[in-house]
């Protein structure tokens, strides 16, 4: 079972790609190995107690379900035989755990007969290498259990987490659809994050154009854009995904959960509407780069004009004297060194405040 991604996919620079014509529900993981080994976080809680175990050897068989509800939180997806156990055990089709392996995947709501799936691509921002982070999450629940799908080990979601240790919360007394909406509202908001980090960058291009527009800033453009398309063109699915979780008749999906559910998708509606903002200003990065550089151009071709209208009468009179004709007076003429140097220098200064007072310098 093992050896059959690696039969089932080739490799690009260290990522795994699907070989074309492979049958519906072909498990192959199509992401990078972030983590060692496949964890799983067990988490069980209700009204009173919270409790929660770690299995990382992939045994599915010791997951064990708390009295009310149960998130199992998959720490890296590689794994294809703990991803093909987990869905055996929870009932989820192949087709949908191959969405879970594709780790390129639109986001999206299904609504099934035995639960509910979304998948998500989380943007967040990690501000010690300063780069922005790319994720697939996904998400299947039923009325008791809700599993999530995360490529990588991070703190994606460590308010949630909190909320549930808060003993205090009304977090503890919600059902799996409730904590679904929860992880999705985290995934939005670190939208929020990752559009605040495109407008920093956006302001910093624009600093870099105004001081220093040279050939490795256009390629540092070229390579914002083609990171600000991939966050873009995620934009719509994922508000045409909580339309759909928030219209879904499941009778997992408590009327209260939709109300908060319309609320995030406002929020997403503010993601895009900024998304929208940023791609105009991108674009228009291009324009302020080739308007600099024209611009510099022609200030360079405005100074060799202003050097030239001095110094080619200069040089027409040097080259007049400079002929040595016999029948020439000024050049027997006691003064006549001194004159023509003094007319030269007087020339000079006349032009420039002519072109200071017409500012064309």
């Amino acid at each position: 079972m093992k050896n059959r991604p690696k039969q089932a996919t080739q490799y690009e620079q260290g990522r795994i790609y699907k070989k074309p014509g492979l049958p519906p529900g072909t498990l192959v993981f199509t992401g990078k190995r972030k983590v060692q080994q496949t964890m799983l976080h067990i988490t069980k809680f209700d009204d009173v107690d919270v409790k929660r175990e770690l299995i990382t050897n992939g045994d599915v068989s010791r997951i064990h379900h708390g009295s009310r509800m149960t998130w199992i939180d998959v720490i890296g997806i590689h794994d294809v035989s703990v991803i093909e156990q987990i869905g055996l055990k929870y009932g989820i089709s192949n087709l949908l755990l191959e969405d879970i392996l594709d780790v390129d995947q639109v986001p999206k709501y299904m609504d099934l007969d035995n639960g509910n799936f979304l998948s998500f691509q989380s943007f967040s921002y990690d501000k010690t290498s300063q780069n922005l982070i790319k994720e697939q999450i996904s998400i299947f629940f039923t009325e008791t259990v809700i599993i999530s799908f995360q490529e990588n080990v991070t703190d994606t979601f460590q308010p949630i987490h909190e909320r549930v240790d808060n003993s205090k919360s009304r977090f503890r007394s919600r059902m799996p659809d409730y904590m679904a909406y929860a992880l999705i509202d985290l995934i939005v908001d670190k939208y929020n994050e990752a559009t605040q980090y495109f407008e920093d960058k956006i302001e910093e291009m624009e600093y870099k154009i105004e001081t220093n527009p040279d050939k490795t800033l256009k390629q540092e453009i070229f390579k914002f854009r083609r990171e600000f398309i991939n966050f873009l063109k995620t934009i719509t699915p994922i508000q045409e995904a909580i339309i759909k979780f928030k219209s879904s008749t499941s009778e997992s999906i408590k009327p209260e959960t939709k109300i908060y559910l319309a609320d995030l998708l406002d929020h997403a509606q503010h993601v895009s509407s900024l998304a929208d903002t940023y791609n105009e200003m991108i674009y228009a990065l291009y324009d302020l780069f080739h308007a600099e550089l024209n611009y510099r151009a022609n200030g360079v071709i405005k100074t060799l004009t202003v050097i030239s209208t001095i110094f080619i009468p200069l040089t027409f009179i040097v080259g007049v004297y400079g002929m040595n004709f016999d029948q020439m007076p000024e050049l027997r003429w006691k003064y006549g060194y001194p004159a023509v140097w003094i007319f030269m220098v007087l020339f000079t200064f006349a032009t420039l405040i002519y072109f200071k007072y017409r500012k064309w310098t």
